[in-house]
């Protein structure tokens, strides 16, 4: 399985987490809702920026995202941005923006969505 490269910085700015839920909620014509617990897993997703100081390294990101994680349909190895444990996660949609953030164009931001399995 590919590895997020080391060249590539997570930022926090504009991070954000949505866990999907596990729970099945049930209304009640009478009575407060009934709740169950119908899954061990969840996805979580979480928007994240990701910064790039070069060229060069941009052009080796969209090889490994084109070719080892097969346009984004593939698990990878990155580590949590909260816990730091390593865990596997994929691109939502194989998707993400790249922008520029130098005129350059030695330094880049690319906006995602990143989903992996919690527990």
């Amino acid at each position: 399985m590919a590895t997020l490269p080391s060249y590539v910085e997570i930022s926090f700015d504009g991070f954000r987490i949505q866990k999907e839920s596990a729970i099945l909620r049930t209304e009640f014509e009478n009575g407060p809702p009934r709740q169950a617990r119908f899954q061990s897993r969840t996805m979580k997703m979480s928007n994240i920026q990701l910064f790039i100081n070069t060229k060069a390294n941009f052009l080796a990101f969209q090889t490994w995202f084109e070719e080892d994680l097969e346009q984004g349909a593939l698990f990878f190895y990155m580590s949590d941005p909260v816990s730091g444990s390593t865990i596997e996660a994929r691109f939502v949609g194989g998707v993400y923006s790249a922008s520029p953030t130098s005129p350059t164009l030695e330094q880049w931001q690319i906006n995602c969505q990143i989903e992996n399995w919690s527990a």
